[in-house]
């Protein structure tokens, strides 16, 4: 959908064949920009019939509520001249607008109302779209991207017109602005599938409208060791998750990725590890997972 700080955009085809074949719910507590659901192909999943989108970001949730909604949506976004190639096409207007928009979301106190959703949801739009991902909307500067689509929001609106996108936004059933935990007990099953994706442990601050700590890491933790359904478990090591998830009761999973660009000099950082942590195992029904990834399942499944 769009680029979001901690957003699995990058990822998200290695997270994906191991989401099992045969759940009937799908739940991300944690949802932001939902890149990992949007990667599914829903033809693989043929028993699916709940998919929620949760996240404690009220405009994030607005957004995606907005966005089941698709060609309202775009009608919206159609409307701001940011759209709009040619007439008053400068860089000054496009920086206006992304000042105008981001102090209004995020610095004017607005509630969110049925009569001014969509507005929200587009002025939100344009501004995480001119930003360099993975940073903080509220706070960020105004990027000037050249070429085609300077406007970046002409980008999103194309996908509001693709088919495949369209079906994933069908597909969506509820899309809730909850604690990550009374999500997790609401939708509990033994069909259920969680992908949890919350904020890395003491990078908690890189997230906007978000006050996790230490005790929100314990209880996300305490809850998905005691739900009946399945999960995977997006983090990076750390010496304490090996005490909440030992390997020799969870399946470990890590790769290597290649690090987000840099903002300033668009040269790739050093390599960083991805590690996903599940519940179940190989026999569970799970995608197909082939060559390297396939040997990595089987020899970090321990019994």
């Amino acid at each position: 959908m769009i680029s979001y700080i901690g957003g699995k955009a990058r990822i998200s085809k290695w997270i994906v064949p191991y989401i099992p074949r045969d759940i009937e719910t799908y739940v991300e507590p944690f949802s932001g920009m939902f890149w990992v659901f949007f990667k599914m192909d829903l033809n693989h999943y043929p028993n699916l019939k709940t998919v929620v989108y949760n996240d404690f970001n009220g405009l994030n949730s607005n957004l995606f509520s907005c966005c089941k909604e698709y060609d309202r949506m775009w009608d919206e976004m159609s409307k701001y001249p940011c759209q709009q190639l040619g007439v008053e096409d400068t860089p000054t207007t496009y920086e206006e607008m992304f000042n105008e928009y981001q102090k209004e979301v995020f610095h004017s106190g607005i509630t969110i109302t049925d009569d001014n959703k969509f507005e929200v949801a587009a002025k939100y739009v344009y501004v995480l779209t001119q930003i360099f991902s993975g940073s903080k909307p509220e706070t960020s500067s105004y990027m000037d991207y050249k070429g085609k689509y300077r406007c970046k929001v002409l980008i999103f609106m194309d996908k509001l017109k693709d088919r495949k996108y369209r079906s994933h936004f069908d597909k969506i059933t509820f899309v809730e602005n909850m604690d990550f935990q009374e999500v997790i007990e609401k939708y509990d099953s033994d069909k259920t599938y969680f992908y949890v994706d919350p904020p890395y442990w003491k990078t908690e601050n890189y997230y906007s409208n978000h006050d996790f700590d230490r005790n929100d890491h314990e209880r996300l933790a305490d809850s998905l060791k005691s739900i009946s359904g399945k999960f995977s478990l997006s983090y990076y090591d750390f010496p304490i998750l090996r005490v909440w998830f030992p390997k020799h009761e969870y399946v470990w999973e890590m790769k290597e990725f290649a690090k987000a660009a840099s903002a300033k000099s668009g040269v790739k950082q050093n390599m960083g590890e991805e590690l996903l942590v599940m519940n179940y195992g190989e026999n569970q029904n799970i995608l197909p997972v082939f060559g390297e990834q396939l040997d990595l399942f089987k020899h970090s499944f321990l019994l």
